[in-house]
């Protein structure tokens, strides 16, 4: 009616915007110093190859979050910048490895692919489900908690066994098709 004024005091979805769209650029950060790192450590490809592993990781697994009926929140995509550095070390260990192999020389880049993933494999594997292993009892907290942190082990293990798969098949085959002038080389 007239001579009623209204003031906005709190505004949650724009504050839960802000706060999510916070947490995505912390993220994209985190995946960003990553790449960093592993360019000056070992090489522009290979940090290419980490960056489209860990895109493909994020991307896959937000996917599975989102069939499993979990919503894009601050909980989960929590759950994603905690796991950012263990869900890079399965890219990084494989491509380093793939890496170390070529400048032994000696071997056509398919032989050494073959090698390095194998020589690392199981305790990669291993690595893994040791951390799915330490993160997964917070998922049957019950009571009020439950609900609110189920997100947090449920993404970060789904991120892990994705980040495992794409270790082994798409890191090989990125690098194989994108190291082979450099392996020529050696």
């Amino acid at each position: 009616p007239e001579g009623v004024h209204t003031t906005i005091t709190r505004n949650y979805g724009e504050t839960a915007d802000t706060k999510a769209n916070t947490l995505i650029l912390k993220l994209v950060l985190a995946t960003a110093v990553v790449i960093l790192l592993v360019a000056v450590a070992i090489g522009l490809k290979e940090a290419f190859i980490v960056g489209l592993a860990i895109a493909i990781t994020l991307l896959i697994t937000l996917f599975a979050s989102w069939a499993w009926g979990f919503t894009l929140n601050r909980v989960s995509l929590f759950a994603l910048i905690f796991s950012i550095g263990i869900l890079v070390d399965d890219a990084i260990v494989v491509v380093e490895n793939i890496h170390r192999h070529m400048h032994q020389g000696g071997k056509k880049l398919l032989e050494v692919i073959q090698t390095a993933v194998d020589e690392v494999g199981g305790p990669t594997i291993l690595a893994t489900f040791t951390v799915i292993a330490a993160l997964m009892p917070m998922a049957f907290v019950s009571g009020l908690m439950g609900p609110y942190m189920s997100p947090i082990p449920i993404n970060a293990s789904t991120g892990m066994l994705i980040s495992l798969v794409v270790a082994f098949v798409v890191t090989p085959w990125l690098s194989y098709k994108l190291l082979q002038r450099q392996a020529l080389q050696f």
